[in-house]
């Protein structure tokens, strides 16, 4: 997708060498079930439309780039595992590895932030000086909007192998020019595009078993972690290479990737936060449920700011780019039991070594404990739970992902997701953001099949950590310090290819007044009403 300049867009660049890494260092991604989505990147891609691919829960075994992913590993139990292979080879047929889902939509929209007035006001001093004062506030207003998307997707077994692909594209039009509906002024991203794309491959060999998994997506939208409107360009995976080498013992390889780039606003110009890490753990299995490794890992989380975003302890912009990072070698000791076929336990203790780079007179370095534990529960096929909690490599405070699912019955299921996830700010410099988030959904199947009701909801703080002495920390005064979203959407199945969609949005992290003007802010609501169409 061409950019502003026609040139490559940093999508396509980062698709490019994202697959290049994959290719030298088989660098894709190998995640579990701890996983857990964040509020922030459910209200981000709230006006995204299509399937998005990048996230599609493949078997419940591999899932977006996470941190706890290379000490905790997979937390399914031995019956879940079970049940998965089971539905699997239930579900086997003849068909095409090949699928394509083209789909359209046409409806209407109205939203309380839809329109942006700017007033001018000329004052005349006693001297006879004159000065103009302008200001801007948002307004409702509504438009219709075309929504074409598509998805293609690809999954086949061929002998050892099992490779899958995935790529979507969506697009968001409003027809009324003056519509602001992503609260932005009607710029660039009034108009939403996005796409996401995985690669997913399988390698099982009798002493060996190699599984990767490359994740990347790109989209615009409001971010609330820099308090604007922006393009965000996400890149990451981790690859898992695990060689037996006797009946009780083996020798296990992970290593990951991630990136995110932020561009096309004031406080995000060419942003990009990255985090990469590779684990060498030897394993041994002492009986069929106890299974003790060492792991020793290395790896480096880092930010990159354009010139023109705000320092840490002012709100004063870098005088040019600025460049930071913490790196850190540790070393655990790990021990995973099965205690039962629906319960399994893991943790892990250990100690990390931590350096930062670009940042003067840096905290937080040093010797330190390492640790992680998990507990995976499923004690019925309705019902199943995973926590992992932790703090290794460049943390700077615990780590934690909590992960409910609860299905009563055929078209009833429930969703329950806690997170405390972590990383370098992507506006502000020498700055760790810290989001605590929970999130729920229950989706309900009603009249014999042709309603579906979805709702969702969450709530999320944020805060930041300095890492640096010299500056006080940086108040989240610019950013909502917590907010939380609401959505509610009732889909009427016409036809297997046509439904009619209404959905109704609620977010109080993107709460706009306008420049200079006196009046509150006010969240952000939103209605739409569409009819879909589908192969």
């Amino acid at each position: 997708m061409p950019s502003k300049k026609g040139k490559p867009s940093v999508f396509s660049k980062f698709l490019l060498g994202g697959v290049f890494l994959l290719i030298l260092l088989g660098v894709a991604g190998s995640a579990h079930a701890q996983w857990v989505p964040t509020v922030q990147q459910n209200q981000f891609r709230s006006q995204w439309v299509g399937e998005q691919v990048d996230q599609l829960p493949l078997g419940g075994s591999v899932s977006p780039f996470g941190g706890l992913q290379p000490l905790v590993g997979s937390l399914q139990t031995p019956d879940e595992v079970q049940r998965e292979v089971d539905a699997s080879l239930a579900a086997v047929k003849a068909q095409s590895p090949f699928s394509f889902k083209p789909a359209l939509g046409v409806g209407w929209e109205i939203d309380n932030q839809g329109s942006l007035t700017t007033n001018t006001s000329v004052q005349t001093t006693s001297e006879g000086t004159k000065s103009t004062n302008s200001s801007t506030s948002y307004g409702t207003a509504s438009s219709i909007f075309l929504a074409p998307a598509g998805a293609f997707l690809y999954d086949r077994d061929q002998g050892p192998w099992n490779v899958s692909f995935g790529y979507s594209v969506g697009y968001k039009y409003f027809l009324n020019q003056n519509f602001t509906g992503g609260g932005d002024g009607g710029g660039s991203q009034r108009n939403p595009l996005s796409q996401t794309a995985f690669i997913k491959t399988m390698l099982a060999m009798s002493r060996y078993v190699i599984t990767s998994m490359f994740n990347a997506s790109e989209g615009t939208g409001y971010d609330i972690s820099s308090g604007s409107n922006n393009r965000q360009t996400s890149v990451g995976g981790t690859t898992d290479f695990k060689y037996t080498l006797g009946q009780y013992s083996a020798l296990n390889t992970t290593a990951g990737y991630s990136l995110q780039n932020s561009s096309q606003s004031t406080a995000t110009p060419n942003n990009n936060t990255t985090s990469l890490f590779g684990n060498f753990a030897p394993e041994y299995d002492f009986s069929d449920k106890t299974h003790v490794s060492f792991n020793f890992g290395a790896g480096r989380t880092s930010q990159s700011l354009g010139a023109g975003t705000s320092a840490g302890g002012t709100n004063t912009a870098l005088a040019s780019s600025e460049t930071t990072g913490r790196n850190y070698a540790q070393a655990l000791g790990k021990v995973k039991y099965d205690v039962t076929g629906k319960l399994t336990f893991n943790a892990s203790l250990g100690a990390r070594y931590v350096t930062s780079t670009g940042i003067t007179n840096s905290t937080d370095n040093g010797l330190s404990p390492a640790w992680s534990v998990g507990v995976g529960y499923s004690p019925t096929e309705k019902t199943s739970a995973t926590l992992s909690a932790g703090i290794q490599g460049a943390d700077v405070t615990p780590g934690l992902n909590f992960m409910l699912n609860w299905n009563p019955r055929e078209k009833t299921q429930f969703s329950l997701g806690v997170s405390q996830t972590q990383n370098f700010a992507n506006s502000v410099s020498s700055q760790y953001l810290v989001s605590r988030n929970i999130i729920g959904t229950m989706t309900q199947i009603l009249r014999k099949d042709v309603l579906n009701l979805n709702l969702s909801a969450g709530y999320t703080s944020q805060s930041y950590v300095n890492l640096s002495a010299n500056t006080p920390g940086q108040s989240t005064s610019q950013l909502p310090s917590n907010f939380y979203i609401a959505q509610a959407s009732l889909i009427w199945k016409i036809r297997d290819s046509i439904n009619l969609s209404n959905t109704l949005y609620y977010n109080t992290g993107q709460s706009q007044a306008g420049s200079g003007s006196s009046g509150s802010p006010t969240a952000q609501a939103w209605y739409s009403i569409s009819l879909n169409f589908a192969l």
